[in-house]
Parts: structure tokens; C-alpha cells; sequence
């Protein structure tokens, strides 16, 4: 079904229901972990291979018991079973899960928010549905007996679930649109396995081990792949189907499009401004829907001054002295590598402006060393820097304030274009009217170019650019893949075996579908094809996941993402790159987000609207022989625990150690903190050592 005609359907269910407050009669379920199995019916080939006894599913959510410490709730019948561990936000009392339907043939365990849910109900009910609950969750059940595989088209929210049909006999199971909740799976002995994070796996018979063609291609940050073979990620925005024949299927249920770069967009300026405005209000009014307090993280940037600007707007419509508690990370070591990390002030500057009230968690370089292995553990995933332990202490400071729910500001930069790394893909292709003359787009295009090449000689990785460019042909060259890697210095290649290495690039632009990839050569404008690829890798298998997701809910915290509401975003995705990113051509200078600030102008600070983008940092440790973090890596990051692994040059490591110790570069100690996680995920997980492929297997017969 198409997304806009759905889109106005529910506004008018919306408009409906505006009027009537029903929080407290409806029972929104709650944030969790899942779990779940399906048995594949024995072929004539494999009928006499011993069946395996069905796991227990309770030990499995022992182990993401930290996503819902609420209570546990398991069901199976012959060859399936679905598990549930809550984290209550609504009515503690109701909504159990698994969940069933009157006639008990459909099943299902929900992780996640269904927004708006209210008016479905009612539209669902008028039609002969009957409700066993007052749960969000219960609306998945009654969408999918009334429209089949169309129902995912009505869902808006966050959320990952597995549903069961017992009369077809197949397992649905699928993710949120932009990857917001995790959902992982597996197929071991005739069994497919599915979890909202794969540590569960290991107390459902599953053996770790390395996936190095993955972890050469990134593919962890890139695509479906894991750090581990066999284990893949449900890829955002789409659906498994399998049956009991043992097929797989993947189905997309939502594709983001962009305008064509040759035509001029009709609607005026004040137009596109309102209908940003308007779409991020609902986005935020959604999110604010609790039976619980909602918090917000603020940062120095817009997009969180935003969505806390415009919940205290939305809140003080009724109630003029509302407030919201804003929490928000300042770093004692301020100034690293001559770069200042700490945006705390700036926060206290917005807290004050908005009358919030401003709570401050102080992280030192001890404290985020200390948190690196248990984050590393939580995420699944290698960290490069204190950005996953910052953000992981501050969600440990906001929960431990009595919090359940925080709203986030996620999602903005992929969709606004907020990042610096863009400029080059706005100049890469004329625009249509053009913002600047030919000459100055040609001339501050090769500028930047230079740029970028003095960045891959101070990161030291001189076949960066060669390892590229396969990538870049695939999608009009865009430049984004190339800082995407660079700024994150994730080439993991440099350091696995090289008979396994391939080509990185391309892993980035095969997150784009061929469809896709042929508009990025046709249709879209470059800026656009940059934040396609932006929003299904960075966005989807980092920052959502790993920065949002797991830092959270690894203490039992929901975040809600009011810029990742698809309604905002198939909005934002339509209007001209123009409006994206402002080109002064007098002054040579750019201003990102440009519609997003005039949008959001009325509810934050003159201070925000005219600051711009700062990346979320955790800083660096400097070298020092004495210092703690330094004391770490040199005690973890050994040459047995290296040689361990199986797949990692030790050679390779030793140099960066030398590096770091020598030159103090931070590039170095971002590449060690990268191995030091591998070193724990093995540890942590009981993964075996990596033993290369035999050469028969590569030899042609």
C-alpha cells in the first residue's frame, strides 16, 4: 500500500481523535526483549537426522533480562515458541505477552511502540474485531488478520516483533522502518532463531564464531551481516517469511525516495518550512504519550534542543508551568588534542531558555574505561571511542533518576543533511533552480577535494581511497562512503586477512537497493543519494542501534525518536537539496539543516539556531604512559589475546601501539580501542579461535 496514502488515512483518524485524551484507558505496552523458534519439517533427505529438543526459552531471556526486568512471559506449541521479558512503561497489570487472538491461531511478541494506535483500534473494532486488551501491541494481531502482509504499511512507531500464524504454519518477522529495535536471527539444526540481541542465542544451543568476511567488509556497520557467521540482522524496513519447508524469504515494506534533481520543486519556501514544523510537532506529541515521566537528553546541537523545545510547548498547552527534567553528559577532560568535547554549557544555555530543569552527569576518562567492557558486551558490536561508554553512563544516569523513557534526537542529521562530510555531495551535481554559479560549485568542489586528501595522508591508510572507489562508481560517485570510513577510521580491512578482504565500498553502496542504485545514477541529487546511504548503514546499524538502542536499554531505558516519525521523513525526503544545505556563494560558506532551523526556530535559542553542527565526541585519551585508559589497552591488547582471535595481524596492532606511544595520534587509539572490543567480545561470548579456510576449499577442480 502506498505510504502516503496511508499516511492521510491516519491523519484523519488523528484529527478524530484529537480531542479525546486517552492515555490512561488504553494500555501501551511496554519496551522489551524477545525471543523466539521455528522448526523446519524434516525433508525425506534429513528425516533420519536426530531432532533436536526445543530450547528453553526462559534462560535465553535470563540474558537480555536487562530489557525487561518487569517479568517474563513464554509460549510454545510443537515446533515454535515465543518469549517475552517487559519493561512495563503503561498499565504494569495488562498487556502480557506473547499475545494471542480470540480464536488463539496467531501469535506474537511485540518489542516496541505502536503510536496512534488508539484510532486504528477504533477503525479495526467498527470493523468486527474484538480486543482481548487495552495494549498497543494487541493492534499487530488484528492489522495482520484484516490485511495480511499489508498490515506493516498502518504501523508507526518503533518496534521489532514475531508473529506466528499457526493455520499457514509460517513465522513473520520484521523491524521498524528506520531500525530503531534490534532483531537478529539464525538457523541451527533445522531451526530458525530469533532474538533481540544474539547473546540470547547462546542459551538456545547456538556456538559463536567469527564472521571475518564480514568483519573485513564492515559489515556490522554496513548491511545485514554480524560479527558472527550464520547470525544476520532483519534488515530494517522489511519482513522475514519462513515456513516450515525451511524458506527464508525477505520482503521490503518501505523505501525511501527523493525528488528528481532536474525538476524545480513548486512549493514555496514558507510552505516546506510549515510542513517540516507541523510534521515534527505530531512527531514529538506522539512521543510524549506515558503513563510513566519522559525524559529528554540534551546535547549543545538543535535537533534535542528541538524536540525539548517543542514537548515543553506541547505540555504547556495545558498546563502552563509544565517542565521536563533534560539530561545531558559533560566530560572533565575538556580540551583534548587542542578540541574542546564538552557541550554541556550550551546545554545548561538551552535548559535555562526553556525553563527545563538541567541535570548534568560528569564523565571522566576512568569512568568510560571502566564501562568500555560491559558496553562492548551490551552492543555486540567493536567501539572505536568513549562514545558508546558516554552514552551508555548517560543513560545509566538517566535511569537511575527514576526514568523509564527519554526522548532523542536522533535521526535528524541523516534526513536534514546536518553533517559536514555532505558538502561535497551538494556540489558534486548542479541543483535545479542552481544555488550557485558553475564556477564557484567547480572551484569549492576541487577545494574540498584537496581537503580530503590531506585527511587520508594524516590517517596514515594510503589504499584508503583505492578501496573506495568500487563503491563510489556503483552510486555516481558520491563522496559520503569515503567519510563515512574515514571519520569513523573504520577499515577493519587493514588488519584481517588479506585472502578474505574485499571491497568496502561496495559493502556501503550495496546497502542500496538496485532500484535504488539506479536512481542514485538517474534521478537523485547527490546530497540525496548521501543520505540514503547515510540512513541505511550509519544510521540504522550505529547510531539507532548501538548508540541508541543498546546504550538504553542495556539499563532498562526507552528511547523514542521523534525525527525518525516516517511521516516527517518521507516529508523531508521530498524537498530539494536546496533547502537541506544553504550555500552562501559571497561568503563560501554553508549552513547545514537550513529548513530544519527555520522550522524549529520558535522554540529554541537564537543561540542554537545559529550554532552550527558539532559531532557528538566523546574525547580521545591523550598518551601518557600513566594514564588509565593507556593502562588498559596495554593490559587487554596483547600479543596471545590478539593471535587468539585468529583472523587479526598482530604485526599490524604491535605499530599501532608504537604509534600511539610515539606520536600521540588519536587515529591509533581509535584502531586499538577497535581491537581491544574484539578482544572482549570473545572473551565475553566464548567465541572460538578462528582457523583459516583449508586451501582445497579455494582451489579450482
Amino acid at each position: 500500500m502506498n505510504d502516503a496514502n496511508v499516511s492521510r488515512r491516519m491523519n484523519r483518524r488523528m484529527q478524530t481523535q484529537a480531542r479525546k485524551d486517552q492515555s490512561t484507558f488504553f494500555n501501551w505496552h511496554p519496551m522489551c526483549g524477545i525471543v523466539a523458534y521455528f522448526d523446519f519439517v524434516p525433508s525425506a533427505a534429513t528425516a533420519s537426522s536426530a531432532s533436536t529438543p526445543p530450547p528453553d526459552l526462559g534462560p535465553a531471556l535470563d540474558l537480555i533480562h536487562h530489557r525487561g526486568p518487569d517479568g517474563q512471559g513464554v509460549w510454545t506449541a510443537p515446533g515454535v515458541g515465543l518469549g517475552h521479558a517487559r519493561l512495563s512503561i503503561m498499565d504494569v497489570q495488562h498487556g502480557a505477552q506473547p499475545m494471542h487472538d480470540e480464536t488463539n491461531s496467531i501469535h506474537a511478541v511485540v518489542n516496541g511502540e505502536f503510536y496512534d494506535f488508539e484510532a486504528i483500534r477504533a477503525d479495526l473494532e467498527s470493523q468486527g474485531h474484538v480486543f482481548k486488551t487495552r495494549s498497543d501491541s494487541e493492534i499487530l494481531i488484528h492489522l495482520y488478520k484484516e490485511h495480511g502482509l499489508n498490515c506493516f504499511d498502518y504501523l508507526q512507531g518503533e518496534f521489532a516483533f514475531v508473529l506466528y500464524d499457526s493455520i499457514r504454519q509460517r513465522l513473520i518477522v520484521c523491524r521498524d522502518r528506520y531500525g530503531v529495535k534490534p532483531l537478529f536471527y539464525t538457523v541451527v539444526n533445522n531451526r530458525v532463531m530469533v532474538a533481540s540481541e544474539a547473546k540470547a542465542f547462546l542459551a538456545m544451543g547456538w556456538k559463536p564464531e567469527w564472521d571475518v568476511a564480514s568483519i573485513a567488509d564492515n559489515g556490522i556497520f554496513s548491511d545485514t551481516r554480524t560479527l558472527f557467521r550464520g547470525v544476520s540482522k532483519v534488515r530494517p524496513a522489511s519482513y522475514l517469511t519462513v515456513t516450515t519447508t525451511g524458506t527464508i524469504s525477505t520482503d521490503i515494506y518501505f523505501e525511501p525516495d527523493y525528488p528528481d534533481k532536474t525538476i524545480a520543486d513548486p512549493r514555496s519556501v514558507d510552505e516546506m518550512i510549515e510542513g517540516v514544523r507541523a510534521r515534527l510537532l505530531e512527531a514529538v506529541r506522539s512521543r510524549l504519550r506515558s503513563d510513566v515521566p519522559v525524559a529528554v537528553y540534551l546535547s549543545g546541537g538543535i535537533d534535542s534542543s528541538s524536540v525539548l523545545g517543542m514537548a515543553l510547548s506541547i505540555l504547556r498547552e495545558k498546563n502552563p508551568d509544565a517542565t521536563l527534567d533534560a539530561f545531558t553528559i559533560a566530560f572533565d577532560d575538556k580540551a583534548i588534542h587542542g578540541q574542546n568535547y564538552d557541550e554541556s554549557p550550551v546545554a545548561e544555555n538551552t535548559a535555562k531558555h526553556t525553563n527545563a530543569k538541567f541535570n548534568v552527569f560528569h564523565a571522566t576518562q576512568e569512568m568510560m574505561t571502566d564501562a568500555f567492557e560491559d558496553a562492548v558486551w551490551h552492543w555486540e558490536a567493536p567501539m572505536i571511542d568513549f562514545n558508546g561508554t558516554a552514552k551508555f553512563l548517560l543513560s545509566k544516569y538517566v535511569r537511575d533518576a527514576g526514568y523509564k523513557v527519554v526522548l532523542t534526537g536522533e535521526g535528524s542529521d541523516e534526513h536534514f543533511a546536518g553533517y559536514a562530510f555532505f558538502y561535497r555531495d551538494v556540489l558534486r551535481d548542479p541543483m535545479t533552480p542552481p544555488m550557485v554559479s558553475e564556477a564557484f560549485r567547480k572551484q569549492k568542489l576541487t577545494q574540498m577535494e584537496a581537503m580530503h586528501d590531506g585527511l587520508v595522508a594524516k590517517v596514515n591508510l594510503p589504499s584508503f581511497d583505492k578501496v573506495m572507489e568500487g563503491g563510489r562508481s556503483l552510486i555516481n560517485n558520491v563522496s559520503c562512503i569515503q567519510n563515512m570510513t574515514i571519520l569513523g577510521c573504520m577499515s577493519p580491512q587493514m588488519m584481517v586477512d588479506k585472502s578474505l578482504s574485499s571491497n568496502l565500498g561496495e559493502s556501503l553502496a550495496l546497502s542500496l537497493t538496485a532500484v535504488e542504485r539506479q536512481k542514485a545514477k538517474t534521478k537523485w541529487h547527490p546530497l540525496h543519494t548521501a543520505l540514503c546511504v547515510e540512513t541505511r548503514t550509519v544510521l540504522a546499524c550505529y547510531l539507532c542501534n548501538h548508540l541508541g538502542d543498546r546504550s538504553e536499554m542495556a539499563h532498562s531505558l526507552e528511547g523514542r525518536v521523534p525525527f525518525l516519525d516516517y511521516r516527517l521523513t518521507t516529508y523531508v525526503n521530498s524537498l530539494p537539496p536546496q533547502v537541506k544545505v544553504r550555500v552562501d556563494e559571497a561568503t563560501g560558506t554553508f549552513t547545514e539543516k537550513w529548513i530544519l532551523r527555520e522550522a524549529v526556530k520558535p522554540f529554541v535559542s537564537q543561540e542554537l539556531y545559529e550554532r552550527t553542527k558539532v559531532m557528538f565526541l566523546g574525547p580521545p585519551s591523550e598518551f601518557d604512559p600513566e594514564a588509565y585508559h593507556w593502562k588498559k589497552i596495554k593490559s587487554r591488547v596483547t600479543q596471545q589475546a590478539v593471535e587468539k582471535l585468529g583472523w587479526m595481524d598482530w604485526t599490524f596492532v604491535d605499530s599501532l601501539m608504537t604509534r600511539f606511544m610515539t606520536t600521540n595520534d588519536k587515529f591509533a587509539q581509535t584502531w586499538l580501542n577497535f581491537v581491544m572490543s574484539f578482544i572482549v567480545i570473545q572473551e565475553r561470548f566464548g567465541v572460538a579461535t578462528w582457523t583459516p579456510p583449508s586451501l582445497s576449499i579455494h582451489e579450482t577442480p
